[in-house]
Parts: structure tokens; C-alpha cells; sequence
């Protein structure tokens, strides 16, 4: 699996070799950490965040420089740090994972604006890769997603919709 950061991108912010076993050790708990702390995998997504990049890079030095940070908790961090992560769950909060529908109509995504752009709908469980076609392009009702497509029962995807003030 791979983790936010590459050991090259980990190596290079640490000033260390890409070998360093605390290092290779601290990376998978850096992901576990920013998942838990934003309710987002963001090593699943075909390219990482660069704001995901940052949190993980600040986190891992705070965590290699001082070991005991690790049990600490979100209250001791840094404010840079709790500003990223706080940031990172907003972004999450532009994804939405959905079961397409046997026929064309409306799919319950709760939160979703009229207005709001759907910047890309990627096949996750059936589908793979862009399925953007298959959906509306601006959200026309609001907490609902236009399946366009026919038949798409049994398959999932996740889309990440857009506000248009975020554009």
C-alpha cells in the first residue's frame, strides 16, 4: 500500500536516507493519523492532495524530532498543523461515494448544491477510472447527483464535487 508520502518526499523533508527504519516505521501511523483526524483516505486517490503532502510532511518531522508527540493528541500540535488538518477535512467533505442506479435519475448526496460542479466521478467497486459521462456535470437539485447513464446497479463511485466559490 501506498502511503502519502513517497520514502524519497519522507527522506528529503527528514534529511535522512530512504532506508531510516524510524522513518519507514513512522509513515503508515503519519496516514492512520491524517485519515482518522479527516474521516478521508487520502492514500486511495490516484494523486495525492498536495495540501494531504503537507499535513503528512509536518506531521512526520513533529514525530520524528520528538518521538513523544506520537500519543499526544491533536490538542498539543502545532497551529500550521491543526490549520492543514482542518483544512484536509474540509476538502474531504467534497467527496461522496454512491451506489449508481438501475436507470437514469437522482442519487441522495446529502449536502450537494445547486450549482455546485462535479469535477470528476471515478468507478470504484465495478467501474474503473472516469465515469463522468455517465452523471450531470452541475448539480441541479440540491442533495441529489443526475445518473445519465442507463443501467449502473451494483457499482459504486465517488465523486467530488465542487462549490463554485471553490473554483
Amino acid at each position: 500500500m501506498a502511503n502519502i508520502l513517497t520514502t524519497a518526499e519522507a527522506a528529503s523533508v527528514l534529511r535522512c536516507t530512504i532506508d531510516n527504519e524510524e522513518m519507514l516505521r513512522l509513515l503508515p501511523q503519519v496516514d492512520a493519523y491524517i485519515k482518522r483526524a479527516t474521516g478521508r483516505d487520502w492514500t486511495a486517490d490516484p494523486v495525492i492532495a498536495p495540501e494531504a503532502k503537507n499535513a503528512a510532511r509536518m506531521l512526520l518531522v513533529l514525530w520524528f524530532e520528538n518521538p513523544g508527540m506520537i500519543a499526544s493528541g491533536i490538542a498539543t500540535l502545532n497551529h500550521g498543523l491543526t490549520a492543514a488538518l482542518v483544512q484536509l477535512e474540509a476538502m474531504a467533505l467534497n467527496y461522496h461515494t454512491f451506489e449508481g442506479l438501475s436507470g437514469s435519475g437522482y442519487i441522495s448526496l446529502p449536502g450537494v448544491k445547486r450549482g455546485d460542479v462535479v469535477a470528476s466521478v471515478t468507478g470504484i467497486i465495478g467501474l474503473s477510472g472516469d465515469q463522468s459521462a455517465s452523471f450531470e456535470t452541475v448539480i441541479s437539485l440540491d442533495d441529489h447527483l443526475k445518473q445519465v447513464a442507463s443501467d449502473l446497479s451494483g457499482k459504486w463511485f465517488r465523486a467530488h464535487i465542487i462549490p463554485p466559490g471553490d473554483l
